[in-house]
């Protein structure tokens, strides 16, 4: 388990993990991963939401769900010195949140075996 999971901040930060991390897609969000030995066995979580998805009240409502997926899923089930970056779907904002917590262990123990 990892010690902490820290935000990311920096646009560079998320462009990297674009470039040179893998692509996973899910039927409610996509996840991009990157290893970095730097982080010091922490996890670093970055949320993406674009206009695709609606008006701003609803690009906010896909990032609050996706921060509380990390807290109880990534920090669980997350490899550390990973960066991840949950990037929203139009299904987020339908599906119950159980559910999203099932689909998001599953994507992420997959990940793990391969």
């Amino acid at each position: 388990m990892a010690q902490s999971l820290i935000s990311i901040k920096k646009r560079s930060t998320f462009v990297n993990v674009k470039e040179k991390g893998r692509y996973i897609r899910s039927f409610s969000f996509n996840i991009q991963m990157l290893k970095n030995i730097g982080l010091n066995n922490n996890i670093e979580v970055g949320f993406t939401a674009t206009k695709k998805l609606g008006n701003a009240v609803k690009r906010n409502k896909a990032k609050r769900i996706m921060r509380e997926l990390a807290k109880k899923v990534i920090i669980k089930y997350g490899k550390t010195n990973y960066y991840y970056v949950l990037i929203a779907k139009n299904s987020l904002l339908t599906k119950p949140f159980k559910e999203l917590e099932i689909e998001l262990e599953k994507v992420i123990r997959w990940i793990l075996i391969y």
